[in-house]
């Protein structure tokens, strides 16, 4: 029998090999992480870890170490993940993002609420044109607001998901709060026209209702309204828009915070052509469209209950060729680890045709 100092001191020379050998697969696992972004692939590989899994099991001369050294390339491959995550997130970080409106509009407010006030960030004046950007690779991230906690989901969105081949990477929710702006040296008791969206205005029945003097004039959105008060100079203009419009046009705050509810948020996704999220994934939006037969939507829902997950919004919207059929959007939470997801997608092909996972990505906070 050896000594327990032998035993010791042989561990010890082991693990620095193991330790050596740990280090060289995480730097082969940074290349495979820029291999992964450079073709747009997803960082989980089910099948290729399935069969990675098994191999190694048959390597083991002894049996009852089958298990246990699957047990430990399982965890060795959720390392690499975590490693490929990593490099991929410092890759992105400095990426141009683009938003729909001008400088100033909520949809900057995302940009930079997500990314940080100094990432390069562009513009353009449609939903579609963000996303296309995106897909195309004129820009790394798109960000499109998908709901609003008032008005409800903005669902020429939603049908642009369908459409183009991008990934939901993130999630942010930005705080609606409007105020009227002015030009410089103006006071409210000058003001006789205002300018903003029409959803600018609905949000501000209340201050509005004060003023019914004013005439009210729609824009196009929020943020155009407060430059268009800007280059009038008219002291006797307004703009209902945001504070970071108030900064990019040089307007003052006449009236902070005239939005009647408060609480208002509208939520934003960050779309990418690579599939990697930003951050570890809690949450997940997938689209699929049953067909159309009796009892799928309840088998299909029950695919969710019975892998743990949870609900938190479901969308549906017409199929273009197909009258009273349905494209279904969902998102969910609570077990949304790559290896459920990828059991939930090959459960819903039962009943399911065109089955997508939009994106796994990390939950917005309030």
């Amino acid at each position: 029998m050896k000594e327990l100092s032998q035993c010791r001191a042989e561990l010890d020379a082991i693990d620095r090999q193991l330790v050596a050998l740990f280090e060289e697969r995480m730097r082969v696992s940074r290349d495979v992480a820029l291999y992964k972004h450079a073709n747009h692939m997803n960082i989980l590989d089910a099948s290729r870890e399935d069969a990675v899994l098994q191999s190694r099991a048959a390597m083991i001369g002894e049996d009852v170490l089958r298990q246990p050294t699957m047990a430990l390339f399982r965890e060795i491959m959720r390392l690499s993940r975590e490693e490929q995550r990593r490099i991929i997130d410092e890759i992105n970080a400095s990426q141009t993002v683009a938003y729909m409106g001008v400088p100033g509009a909520f949809g900057e407010s995302a940009v930079v609420g997500f990314f940080g006030e100094d990432c390069e960030r562009v513009y353009y004046k449609t939903f579609e044109e963000v996303i296309s950007a995106v897909s195309r690779g004129e820009v790394k991230y798109g960000v499109l607001p998908v709901e609003n906690s008032s008005s409800g989901s903005i669902t020429t969105v939603y049908d642009l998901l369908g459409k183009y081949a991008c990934h939901i990477v993130g999630e942010q929710l930005v705080r609606v709060e409007q105020c009227l702006l002015g030009v410089p040296g103006a006071s409210i008791n000058e003001i006789k026209t205002v300018y903003s969206h029409e959803q600018g205005f609905a949000q501000c029945p209340v201050f509005l209702g004060e003023h019914e003097d004013w005439e009210q004039k729609p824009y196009f959105n929020t943020a155009i309204a407060a430059k268009h008060v800007s280059e009038m100079g008219d002291r006797h203009s307004a703009a209902i828009a945001s504070r970071l419009a108030a900064k990019h046009y040089g307007l003052e705050i006449l009236a902070p915070d005239i939005h009647s509810k408060d609480g208002n948020h509208t939520r934003f996704f960050v779309v990418s052509a690579s599939p990697a999220s930003i951050g570890v994934p809690d949450k997940a939006t997938l689209t699929f469209t049953l067909r159309h037969e009796r009892g799928t939507l309840m088998r299909a829902l029950s695919s969710f209950t019975a892998l743990g997950m949870n609900l938190t919004h479901i969308e549906s919207r017409p199929l273009r060729n197909a009258n009273w059929e349905y494209c279904f959007y969902v998102d969910l939470c609570g077990n949304v680890s790559e290896e459920s997801l990828h059991l939930l997608l090959s459960s819903l092909t039962a009943d399911c045709e065109n089955c997508r996972l939009l994106g796994a990505y990390r939950a917005a906070k309030e």
